[in-house]
């Protein structure tokens, strides 16, 4: 049996962080699942904690990178992490998928890839973005290069420097390739709360746009995350 901690960050997520701790329970190998409140004032956290999270209450929001920071830092030193977003409610469950790879040996970070019907409805730019920046720094093309649903070796993931915000699962892909860890994509029935495309959802993309920007520019350099972004649209363009 593995020593599993579930990390959860969570912003005004009072509608799905239930369901989805209680999902994350039934994971044999999670021996705590923990949220982090990153600034919510829906009472996230209080609703975490009755479905049996413990929760780590930050004041004002950080960001995602800087919420499962301080998850790591309150976690101890299990041997595997699960980090999910707090949206995903039931489906959730399925994340025991993840950790099969780092049970048997065979991967050092696995990254949850989501059916077709469970994916948001974006413009996909930003994912163009992201899958060219990565395959400039890993060679390898991801499917899912923005997914939040991942499984990660403990001591590995103690050592690296989180991406701050939305750019903390293109810095840990990077992070962990360059550390030499072996790095996997398992399908998944996910689900998650989709964003939308609405003035609500431009925004988050934008934010999100800089974020991995910015996680790509302080590990690979300004040139070359500018030649990969401008790959992925002229790609996109003549599509």
């Amino acid at each position: 049996m593995m020593h599993v901690v579930a990390i959860v960050p969570a912003r005004n997520r009072v509608d799905s962080v239930a369901a989805t701790v209680d999902a994350l329970l039934q994971i044999t190998d999670v021996v705590e699942v923990l949220v982090v409140d990153d600034g919510s004032i829906d009472g996230t956290g209080e609703i975490a904690a009755k479905a049996g999270a413990r929760v780590v209450t930050l004041e004002s929001n950080v960001g995602k990178g800087g919420a499962v920071l301080a998850g790591v830092v309150a976690s101890g030193a299990p041997q595997t992490y699960l980090l999910i977003d707090a949206d995903l409610g039931a489906s959730a469950i399925h994340a025991a998928k993840l950790l099969k790879p780092l049970e048997n040996g065979t991967a050092d970070m696995t990254i949850g890839v989501f059916p077709d019907r469970g994916r948001s409805r974006g413009f996909g730019i930003l994912k163009r973005v992201a899958a060219e920046i990565l395959l400039d720094a890993t060679n390898w093309r991801f499917l899912e290069p923005l997914s939040g649903q991942r499984a990660i070796e403990g001591s590995l993931m103690r050592s690296l420097t989180m991406a701050p915000r939305f750019g903390l699962e293109v810095g840990l892909t990077i992070d962990v390739h360059m550390a030499g860890g072996r790095i996997e994509e398992i399908p998944a029935e996910f689900s998650h709360l989709p964003t939308g495309r609405g003035p609500r959802g431009v925004l988050h993309r934008a934010k999100q746009f800089v974020d991995v920007l910015r996680a790509s520019t302080s590990r690979l350099g300004w040139r070359g995350t500018l030649e990969s972004t401008s790959r992925a649209l002229i790609r996109r363009t003549i599509r």
